[in-house]
């Protein structure tokens, strides 16, 4: 270990040399100053790491060089020699210079060399704790690195599969406008093919079937323009009703919904419109509806309903079925890509998952309410006060 160093502070000569023949052979290095200027001069050349000064000394008095030693050099260990040996200079002295021990002249021999080394002992510690907390620092430098590093490979890695999650969801998303394509298709090619065509059901399908192009086109525009800009996009005004009106239209080409299903439809007159993109709304409630129908393909009873309300500021869409329901212990999954009660090859899971994805986008919150075998309402709220929609 590097030898330490003491200085002596005392505007008595004859201290100082008492000190320097009782201290020769101490294991540590002494220097000594006459005054408080003379030991700012030393701790201005040398390394200091006790510093032991007398208080009543002209011009600058001990306590006035200790402050200087504590805002210049605030390693350094203070103590203080002197004949006041009453109360309240001793509390002055470790109150305002910040001092570590207090001798009192004169001394013991012995008690002074052990205060001197215990001092000594305590800035030793001292610098061992600021050595480890320097090398704590430093090893937190690193493994901050090191984590900043692993984040950035598993955030590639995460984008990756995020890529493939979206891709997921984009399919999802195609194949209900290419359903109802190929569903108004096979209807209007039955009607035509009848000896006796109704050719005004037959243009209701052609209608369907060109809306339901339209949003196909829709949804790849809306992909490509995420992909070139993100600034291109533009949102409108909503009528969620109209939307829901569009949708159950559709859904008239299967032939559960259209023939077995029991349906009530309850759209508020007063609702207000929100800001945002058709397709997403579209894609919402195309999701919620067709998980309904899908739902009470085996029930005995099948009832919809399919309900729009004003409710704390926010515009609520309630969708019930009678189904086969959802079981309590599934019910905190159903939001998780590719979970679905579905039977293989029915269902992929990322239905409510994109649900989900995009009501949470608009700021809103998606509720669901079911028991097994007794069917499920799913209420989705959208708050109309300037949503927040995040592409």
């Amino acid at each position: 270990m590097k030898t330490r160093t003491v200085l002596f502070v005392d505007d008595e000569i004859q201290i100082l040399n008492v000190l320097k023949r009782l201290l020769r052979v101490e294991p540590y290095q002494a220097f000594f100053a006459e005054s408080g200027q003379e030991a700012l001069s030393i701790l201005e050349k040398e390394t200091i790491h006790v510093i032991v000064t007398d208080l009543g000394m002209p011009k600058m008095d001990g306590l006035t060089l200790l402050k200087q030693v504590q805002e210049r050099y605030p390693d350094i260990i203070r103590l203080v020699i002197s004949a006041r040996d009453d109360r309240d200079s001793i509390l002055n002295a470790i109150n305002k210079g910040n001092v570590y021990g207090y001798i009192v002249k004169p001394w013991n021999n012995m008690e002074l060399r052990l205060i001197l080394r215990q001092a000594i002992d305590h800035f030793n510690l001292q610098q061992e704790r600021r050595d480890l907390l320097k090398k704590l620092e430093e090893h937190n430098r690193l493994l901050e690195k090191r984590v900043e590093d692993r984040t950035k490979q598993l955030l590639a890695i995460e984008k990756q599969a995020e890529i493939g999650k979206h891709a997921s969801h984009i399919v999802h998303n195609l194949n209900s406008p290419l359903h109802a394509i190929r569903g108004g298709l096979d209807l209007a090619h039955l009607e035509l093919s009848d000896e006796n065509p109704d050719l005004k059901e037959a243009v209701n399908y052609l209608h369907m079937i060109q809306s339901s192009t339209s949003d196909l086109e829709k949804i790849i525009a809306g992909i490509l323009t995420h992909l070139r800009d993100k600034t291109l996009f533009k949102t409108e005004q909503i009528d969620i009703n109209e939307i829901i009106k569009r949708e159950l239209e559709f859904f008239k080409l299967n032939p559960i919904y259209k023939h077995q299903i029991e349906k009530k439809i309850d759209l508020s007159d007063n609702l207000p419109g929100i800001q945002g993109n058709p397709i997403h709304i579209k894609q919402i409630i195309d999701n919620l509806l067709k998980n309904a129908i899908d739902a009470m393909e085996h029930s005995q009873e099948k009832r919809l309903a399919v309900e729009t309300c004003l409710e704390d500021k926010a515009v609520l869409i309630r969708i019930s079925d009678t189904g086969e329901g959802i079981a309590e212990e599934d019910l905190p999954k159903i939001y998780s890509p590719h979970f679905t009660t579905k039977p293989i090859g029915k269902g992929t899971g990322l239905g409510l998952a994109s649900v989900k994805a995009m009501v949470d986008a608009y700021s809103g919150d998606i509720q669901v309410e079911s028991k097994k075998g007794k069917g499920t309402t799913l209420i989705v709220r959208i708050p109309i006060e300037r949503p927040i929609f995040q592409d």
